[in-house]
């Protein structure tokens, strides 16, 4: 059979699309740990979600991540260079979001609305106080 230069559709050679996400998040954490139970309690799953979703990653890239010997796993030398490009690329993505978050945390204003009587006579006496402890919010106040 002869075919062109980028291959047959949806042949195993030219397959780029990526397992999903949480086939990865599971396999990682099972790795990590090397523990069903323990990865699906980091996870918040049960043995059984894990398991599965490490079996159909397998599947999926027709290849034994684990060794599985008497209520034991380990990982295969596929599964270690696996499992340190899923780790490498979820601490990618965690630092991406952690940075969001900080760039989100930056940018957020605070409102403060009170009754006049109020802000004059208690909150603004404790004012500076409360920017010295909280030196990055933005906090505006309307009476």
């Amino acid at each position: 059979m002869i075919s062109d230069s980028h291959g047959e559709p949806g042949s195993p050679l030219t397959d780029s699309r990526l397992p999903s996400l949480l086939a990865l998040r599971c396999f990682e954490a099972a790795a990590r740990l090397e523990n069903f139970s323990r990865a699906a309690d980091e996870l918040h799953l049960t043995h059984g979600a894990v398991s599965r979703a490490v079996r159909l990653l397998e599947d999926d890239l027709g290849l034994a991540l684990f060794e599985r010997r008497s209520r034991r796993v380990f990982l295969t030398a596929e599964g270690r260079a696996l499992a340190q490009a899923v780790g490498q690329g979820l601490d990618l993505m965690r630092q991406g979001v952690a940075d969001l978050r900080a760039r989100a945390r930056q940018q957020q204003r605070w409102v403060l609305s009170c009754e006049p009587t109020l802000l004059m006579r208690w909150l603004i006496p404790r004012w500076p106080d409360f920017q010295a402890r909280h030196p990055g919010l933005e906090l505006h106040l309307v009476a």
